[in-house]
């Protein structure tokens, strides 16, 4: 039977009934038409003729998805602390969300700006020609390459011309022209990166933490409970639903291999009314940093990826027409207008299509979809 069209008994004009809900849960189908022998057709409400419509049998991949609650933020910490021992005074701070690059005051004392420098550990002694060599020196010379000085060679040697360019570069920050660099005139963090709390006020002396900071990168944060931990895999895309109904995509850039409790549960007295359930930290960045705006600390809807099936036929779900004798067709379009039962196999449902298999169903065939 499934390799030819229906027999004929069954091609009649048959009666048909939309499935109740309850029917619709026990098959896992929605929308779909049972067809039988007798009666008028009607819908589950009162008498009325079903319309339909068509819809193309398409080659598509189908993706499961599982929906997890995340939060919108930005990658990274950074501490910011003073450490010119204690002296001077703090004349101007940045503001919480101002982004801060290389080369760009993180702070003032005394109206004097201290620029940021990019690396992997902080200054730990006076920078000046005649000393001995060292990655930080190296760092330094790094830094006023990347910044647009030029006549010295990068090493780990600090020479005369290393001290003309650090000179040059003082010289453009309105700071006295010593061509050499004390460890607390400058803040050396891992890169550009965004104020986020700011705990130092003008006035006070410039010693100890002034603010903290997060990376520029917007990301993502879900709190994946660890019986599902499988839903994230690194390097994995992933859709994220933006408050105000838009969507994005993004990609998993870190899984946790620590389960902890949920973030809102930390901390507490142990009051009771938490789910107890074990999570690991996912973090994801979006594709497309821009579609959130200036969103931040925002609820997020994340769908990860459950299941996936490529190169497959799929037909819309309301297609699928539930056979008495049991099983499943579609009705195919035929070149005269007529309509040929076509019996199928049901495979992965996603977003209202279904995969589907049937002796003569092809890529590009048109099949009828019932509307009620």
């Amino acid at each position: 039977m499934s390799e030819q069209e229906l027999p004929r008994q069954r091609r009649r004009r048959w009666p048909f009934v939309v499935l109740t809900a309850a029917t619709v849960t026990a098959v896992g189908v929605t929308g779909v038409l049972v067809l039988g022998h007798g009666g008028d057709a009607q819908a589950d409400k009162g008498n009325q003729q079903t319309a339909s419509k068509t819809a193309k049998v398409l080659r598509n991949t189908l993706v499961e998805q599982e929906t997890l609650g995340g939060k919108l933020g930005y990658g990274g910490k950074f501490e910011i602390t003073a450490n010119g021992g204690g002296g001077g005074i703090i004349t101007w701070l940045p503001k919480i969300g101002d982004q801060l690059g290389r080369g760009e005051a993180v702070y003032k004392v005394n109206d004097k700006p201290v620029p940021l420098l990019f690396g992997d550990k902080p200054f730990w002694r006076k920078l000046e020609s005649g000393m001995d060599k060292g990655s930080d020196v190296r760092l330094l010379e790094q830094n006023l390459r990347a910044l647009g000085y030029t006549g010295f060679t990068v090493d780990d040697k600090f020479d005369a011309k290393t001290a003309a360019a650090v000179k040059k570069w003082q010289k453009k920050l309105g700071l006295e022209q010593t061509g050499a660099v004390d460890p607390g005139a400058v803040v050396v963090q891992p890169g550009e990166f965004r104020v986020s709390t700011v705990e130092a006020i003008v006035g006070a002396p410039a010693q100890g933490k002034l603010f903290s900071g997060t990376g520029t990168t917007r990301t993502v944060t879900v709190e994946v409970p660890v019986n599902k931990q499988t839903l994230a895999q690194e390097g994995a895309e992933v859709e994220v639903s933006l408050p105000g109904g838009k969507s994005t995509t993004g990609k998993i850039t870190s899984v946790g291999t620590v389960a902890d409790k949920p973030a809102d549960e930390q901390g507490g007295g142990g009051g009771g009314g938490g789910s107890g359930k074990a999570v690991i930290k996912v973090e994801i960045s979006l594709n497309d940093p821009a579609a959130a705006g200036n969103l931040d600390a925002a609820p997020v809807d994340v769908g990860f990826t459950s299941r996936r099936k490529e190169n497959v036929l799929t037909v819309p779900v309301g297609a699928l027409i539930a056979l008495v004798e049991g099983g499943y067709a579609v009705e195919v379009s035929q070149g005269d207008g007529s309509g040929k039962l076509v019996q199928v196999e049901l495979g992965m449902f996603a977003k209202g299509q279904v995969e589907v298999t049937g002796s003569g169903l092809t890529d590009g065939a048109t099949v009828k979809v019932a509307g009620i």
